[in-house]
């Protein structure tokens, strides 16, 4: 007898951590804070409730930590797409590009942010910049879930059967995944400010 196990469809995630960030972490936290005192919330539209969130621009503004973290995002995305391109295409293409734009979302407690995905892209991601202690606890606070992409694997449940992924933001950790991949924020209570960059990518194939 030979069995050959076949994994069809699958749904992969990057999980990157960034060493040695921490001055990055500092200068992206100011930069933020400074949008957040001079700028508008680009709140309205979006999924959260509570909580500041930048324009999607914050890759094009000239500040130390943005241009110390984008290239890291930039060789996550090459090198995540290229992976997912291998999953899931029949043809390889002969040339892959990408167009990239990111934004700031800071969370204090009680905010939010509900299920979602994110349109128009192909690659999505979130970078953890600072995490209030209360986020390491067991549970859901304060927590990204990833949630079981097929309509009807929970039509009939197991015992205990997982169907969300849920995960820290541990500062100077990077997470990549498809945009269609439904995904929420747990709030947490307490002290301290959950602060991320998150960002989307849509793939030029050739």
């Amino acid at each position: 007898m030979t069995d050959r196990l076949i994994s069809i469809f699958p749904t992969t995630i990057l999980h990157r951590h960034l060493d040695g960030m921490e001055e990055t972490n500092q200068q992206l936290s100011a930069l933020v804070s400074t949008i957040a005192a001079t700028e508008p919330n680009a709140t309205l539209g979006t999924t959260t409730e509570g909580g500041f969130q930048t324009k999607e621009d914050l890759f094009q503004r000239d500040n130390p930590g943005i241009n110390a973290l984008k290239p890291h995002i930039l060789q996550a995305v090459q090198e995540y797409a290229g992976h997912v391109l291998r999953q899931e295409l029949m043809i390889a293409p002969a040339k892959v590009d990408f167009i990239l734009w990111g934004w700031a979302v800071c969370y204090k407690a009680g905010h939010t942010q509900g299920l979602h995905v994110h349109p128009g892209a192909n690659v999505s991601g979130v970078y953890y910049v600072s995490a209030p202690p209360a986020t390491l606890q067991p549970g859901d606070v304060g927590k990204i879930s990833f949630y079981d992409p097929r309509p009807r694997a929970t039509m009939i449940q197991l015992p205990h059967q997982v169907n969300r992924h849920r995960v820290a933001p541990v500062p100077g950790d990077m997470y990549l995944f498809p945009s269609w991949l439904e995904h929420s924020v747990s709030a947490f209570q307490g002290e301290g400010e959950r602060l991320c960059i998150a960002f989307n990518a849509k793939l030029i194939l050739e």
